[in-house]
């Protein structure tokens, strides 16, 4: 069985009994498709199914590790797969930082996020249009101000992939009307 499927079976039973929000759908299919947006970089799938481990199950850096060792991937994929990953794990997170408040928490997130290697910015381009594709279906009424704040996060975040990025920015300004 190739590597990337065994990942993804992996993923799903790690994410077990988990739903995309507002829908009945396996959480699984949300990471699956960011994976799959991602794939135009070496190990983009891998790093889109398992981006959001570490913040949505159990999972830790030895764990995954030795899952990927398990489906064959050599230490320096295993490597730059877990530091992606831990990358795009938020840091400042409300059990971290208790005494930060919201807003101030999201944007030294926004700061660091711009600072998270090409491939993690990369996923997080993947991760993000995939999420505005759910708001413009699920939760229009917050869709504006999400889409400002993103557009903003997005112009910091300029290691990622060219292509995927440009294909970000044309669609929060579509869905802004081409507002600059």
């Amino acid at each position: 069985m190739k590597r990337q499927k065994r990942l993804l079976e992996w993923i799903a039973i790690q994410h077990a009994g988990q739903l995309i929000r507002r829908t009945l759908s396996p959480y699984a299919s949300h990471l699956k498709a960011v994976a799959e947006r991602a794939s135009l970089i070496p190990l983009g799938y891998e790093i889109g199914l398992c981006h959001d481990l570490f913040e949505k199950t159990n999972v830790t850096e030895k764990t995954l590790q030795t899952a990927l060792l398990l489906f064959e991937y050599n230490s320096d994929e295993i490597q730059l797969i877990t530091r992606a990953v831990t990358e795009l794990s938020n840091e400042f997170t409300r059990i971290a930082y208790p005494l930060l408040e919201k807003a101030d928490r999201k944007k030294r997130e926004a700061a660091r996020f711009a600072t998270i290697s090409s491939p993690a910015q990369t996923v997080k381009y993947a991760d993000l249009m995939y999420n505005i594709n759910w708001m413009q279906k699920h939760d229009q009424p917050h869709l504006r101000k999400y889409l400002k704040r993103k557009k903003q996060l997005v112009k910091s975040m300029q290691g990622g992939n060219a292509v995927l990025r440009d294909q970000l920015l044309q669609l929060i300004n579509s869905c802004l009307g081409h507002e600059k």
